[in-house]
């Protein structure tokens, strides 16, 4: 698995601020994979970690570090160089990777030349849209999408996924949903509800429009909420952005701030959540979600994740701002839908993203390829 910034989730790391959906998913799929049997590698970013280790029964190679090499060339070495020496010292019988940019296309390269299938897996929508947006680099955007013509394979986690690569790649996917292992101390920081509160929970990125959280406390003076992300990266601009957001915040009396936590210390606040909110316009499958479903805490959102339980979506699905706020009022002053709601994201995680559930989908996938070489 070329899990790049992932070495930080896995290692339950304090000290680094890369914390986002893909890097988690990509722990709880490895560790769901070696609980089926099968040998995981990591290929991660150099942290400060040895050259090679053993953490959770997942083989870790270290590669280049974030900021290594020199400016202009760097891309060449020790990036490209640096993947490619890794990946040969893996030596998988299948490679993966997640997330679009140029990291897509070196590995379908690399497995191209040295006959081994390899798997591109989505983690947002925004993947499967033209361009894709999210990658601003022109030469980034050619290899990712030149990658993903090629992978073997390509993961999706929902249905709206697999429509857009489609209609824009003209391919088809396995639709494999995330999972999410329950920690053993799950519900004893709090009874579930206990905090009456409403958490968000994410990276402080215009694109996951934690403004409208704000919006929601500033519109909901006596319900209480809780804020948890950092800033993604140290550029002028995304700083600037969590500055304000932060400032914002400050001046609610009825929401809590708090910034940057590390995921293990994060993860906790789950167990005295009432509500969960996601803002985002866009996502993938949120682990948030499964987080949430998990400890029977229900969620409200604006996007639609294609999940059903008997036609219907197992959260809150609103269609606009004004909807999602009367959502979180009802859910926060109904007992009854509150409850119904809980217990309906709870059946359907129990369903589909328990980690035995997604090792299965993956060990059928990773067979195909195997056999097809």
């Amino acid at each position: 698995m070329l899990a790049l910034t992932a070495y930080p989730v896995l290692a339950g790391r304090r000290d680094s601020r890369e914390l986002g959906g893909a890097q988690v998913q990509q722990v709880m799929i490895a560790r769901a994979l070696v609980r089926a049997g099968i040998q995981v590698t990591f290929i991660c970013m150099d942290y400060g970690q040895p050259e090679e280790e053993w953490i959770d029964g997942i083989r870790v190679i270290r590669t280049y570090g974030p900021n290594d090499g020199v400016r202009g060339l760097r891309f060449f070495h020790p990036r490209v160089t640096g993947l490619f020496k890794a990946m040969r010292r893996a030596n998988a019988d299948v490679y993966y990777q997640r997330c679009s940019g140029m990291t897509t296309g070196l590995m379908t390269a690399w497995c191209r030349w040295h006959h081994k299938p390899a798997i591109y897996a989505g983690a947002s929508d925004l993947d499967f849209q033209p361009g894709p947006p999210n990658v601003h680099n022109r030469r980034d955007r050619w290899l990712f999408n030149r990658g993903l013509r090629q992978a073997a394979a390509v993961v999706l986690q929902n249905p709206r996924q697999r429509e857009l690569l489609q209609a824009n790649h003209g391919r088809d996917g396995t639709l494999i949903p995330s999972c999410y292992a329950t920690p053993d101390h799950a519900g004893q920081t709090a009874p579930a509800g206990s905090a009456r509160e409403v958490l968000w929970i994410g990276m402080i990125r215009k694109v996951k429009r934690p403004d409208r959280f704000l919006a929601l406390a500033r519109a909901l003076p006596h319900v209480q909420f809780r804020m948890i992300g950092g800033a993604m990266g140290d550029a002028p601009e995304v700083l600037a952005y969590y500055d304000a957001i932060a400032r914002e915040a400050a001046t609610l009396p009825n929401l809590h701030f708090m910034g940057f936590v590390p995921f293990a210390e994060a993860d906790s606040y789950f167990d005295r959540a009432a509500l969960l909110v996601n803002t985002s316009d866009h996502e993938g499958f949120p682990n948030t979600f499964l987080q949430a479903w998990s400890r029977k805490v229900p969620s409200a959102a604006l996007f639609d994740t294609g999940s059903r339980v008997d036609g219907k979506p197992p959260y809150a699905l609103a269609d606009s701002d004004a909807a999602l706020e009367q959502w979180v009022a009802r859910l926060m002053s109904e007992p009854a839908a509150h409850a119904e709601l809980a217990e309906l994201g709870h059946s359907y995680f129990q369903r589909e993203h328990a980690p035995a559930a997604t090792a299965q989908r993956y060990l059928e996938l990773l067979s195909r390829l195997v056999d097809a070489r």
